[in-house]
């Protein structure tokens, strides 16, 4: 059975990557080099000397990583406190009950010991809350290399097959299984269908997935009954959420919908339309608005702006929920071409709510919508 939850930290329990990016392209621009954030994502969760030298051998300059590391030493504590840390008490909330309840933590991660204290103190927490603490000078062979949690496991004397590792970055999933340990990737910066290829058994929007549970054993058996709950959407299996995490209310996605048709582009027509669709996997809600063109097929409705919205920012997704607003009346559904679009990502109960801008509304299954999809093929999937 699982006792020692093993936690990183950027990315898990502080929102510091948007401040290291920050620094790290500041840094680069001060040489000279203008990079972006998609510079530095390869590179994330693999330890400060790799955050610097990656990009720096990918636009092929030579670092001086010990300037570097001086520059992101000195801007660091600032920008942090400025950030508030990002990921409000969730994190502190959910260390303070997982020790309440038995379990042993350990706290694993690939940054200086000095930004690992900085961090701590960010979220409200002491590094006695865990029963170790382990940072990259501990370390030989960083991540993806499984040696940080091995040696973890082996300072608390437990067995690897006892230990669940809380990461968020693809290096931090195969480390954790190449030290032989269970996998919780929270999806607060990669994708989930990216995270679930790259090998973890747990997925979920954030760590708040571990304070259900009220000891133990519930709190795993409810990541593995998360882990295990799939389901066909369109032409893709979908991980199903946590029941931990928040629920958008339909008159909230009507709203936001509604809002969002305020800023469709539609010279042409005339005819606004708002759309917001809820993720399977995370519960997260997208938006999409229509927008026209001056060649008419080269225009895009809402249903499939939102799809889009969606697709880039989790991957792969399953519609749960679908709400367009328009102000047709009757509410308008969707059009053929999106009714296909949809196909590929929706099942057939799932929801499709139509509302006016009155208030007035109609319920349907997609199924009902489009009773016989056309899936290619080979992306019949089976379970």
């Amino acid at each position: 059975m699982i006792d020692t939850i093993f936690f990183d930290m950027d990315g898990v329990l502080v929102d510091s990557e948007p401040v290291s990016i920050r620094i790290g392209i500041d840094y680069f621009r001060l040489k000279g080099l203008s990079l972006t954030a998609r510079d530095f994502e390869p590179h994330l969760g693999a330890g400060e000397r790799a955050f610097f030298q990656g990009p720096a051998s990918d636009h092929g300059i030579v670092l001086d990583y010990e300037e570097a590391s001086a520059y992101f030493r000195s801007n660091y504590g600032r920008l942090l406190s400025a950030s508030g840390g990002g990921f409000g008490e969730m994190p502190a909330r959910t260390v303070r009950h997982l020790a309440s309840i038995g379990f042993t933590l350990g706290l694993c991660s690939s940054a200086p010991r000095w930004k690992v204290a900085e961090n701590i103190r960010a979220i409200g927490l002491e590094e006695g809350d865990f029963a170790v603490v382990i940072s990259g000078e501990d370390v030989v062979r960083n991540k993806p290399d499984g040696q940080i949690y091995s040696l973890a496991a082996r300072r608390l004397g437990k067995e690897e097959a006892s230990c669940l590792v809380v990461k968020d970055s693809i290096n931090g999933v195969a480390a954790g299984r190449n030290a032989g340990m269970k996998v919780l990737a929270v999806s607060t910066g990669v994708p989930a269908g990216r995270l679930a290829e790259a090998g973890a058994d747990y997925i979920a929007s954030d760590v708040g997935v571990l304070l259900a549970g009220g000891d133990m054993e519930g709190t795993i058996g409810n990541l593995t009954g998360a882990g295990d709950a799939r389901k066909l959407y369109g032409a893709n299996w979908i991980e199903l959420r946590s029941p931990h995490l928040a629920d958008t209310p339909v008159e909230q996605m009507i709203k936001l919908a509604a809002r969002t048709r305020e800023n469709a582009y539609a010279p042409y027509s005339g005819f606004r339309v708002g759309a917001c669709l809820k993720s399977a996997a995370t519960g997260k809600v997208y938006t999409g608005c229509n927008v026209e063109n001056s060649s008419f097929g080269a225009a895009i409705c809402a249903e499939r702006n939102a799809v889009l919205h969606a697709i880039a920012s989790e991957g792969v997704i399953g519609v749960e929920t679908l709400v367009v607003v328009s102000d047709d009346n009757p509410p308008a559904p969707p059009c053929a071409a999106c009714l296909q679009v949809l196909a590929e990502f929706t099942s057939p109960d799932s929801l499709v709510i139509l509302s006016d801008l009155k208030g007035n509304r109609v319920q349907y299954t997609f199924g009902e919508l489009l009773p016989h999809p056309f899936i290619f093929p080979s992306q019949r999937k089976q379970p």
